[in-house]
């Protein structure tokens, strides 16, 4: 049963990659990992209400939307501004950084735990590791042209 100090006092929520039930999230904290596929969760709540969640979300994926939000807004300042190519390459390279450690954090905690979810599949066992590889390595990838792009 849930303790009076959970957050969710209605239904048991899942993890947002795995689906693992969460039995209890402190009301103190909005971040926690899941206790099976370790990826990191973030309660998104009102600052007013604190009577229950109202989205739980992947970290991981959270940082994938903050990098897409920021990359669009990067482009409609290049258009509108008329920002300098330079000026539009380092900026570019810094939101390189956002999508670099997202990739190589869910890659190191595929590796860990052999389970990955790419897109709307769930994969686990020696494929998932592949993936996880492959995200790791992409994401020292992005983080090397992230160097590239800072030292131009």
């Amino acid at each position: 049963m849930l303790s009076p100090a959970s957050a969710f006092p209605y239904r048991r929520p899942g993890c947002p990659y795995c689906g693992h039930l969460i039995d209890h999230w402190p009301r103190d904290t909005n971040l926690q990992s899941c206790q099976l596929c370790l990826r990191p969760m973030v309660l998104l709540r009102w600052p007013t209400d604190w009577n229950g969640p109202k989205r739980l979300r992947g970290l991981l994926d959270v940082g994938f939307a903050l990098y897409g939000l920021l990359t669009i807004g990067l482009v409609a300042t290049f258009v509108v501004t008329g920002l300098s190519p330079h000026a539009f390459a380092k900026g570019f390279s810094v939101l390189l950084f956002i999508v670099g450690s997202v990739l190589a954090a869910d890659g190191v905690l595929g590796l860990r735990t052999g389970m990955d979810k790419t897109g709307k599949r769930f994969r686990s066992g020696p494929g998932a590791r592949v993936f996880a590889g492959g995200k790791l390595a992409s994401g020292l990838a992005a983080i090397l042209l992230l160097c590239v792009g800072l030292t131009l």
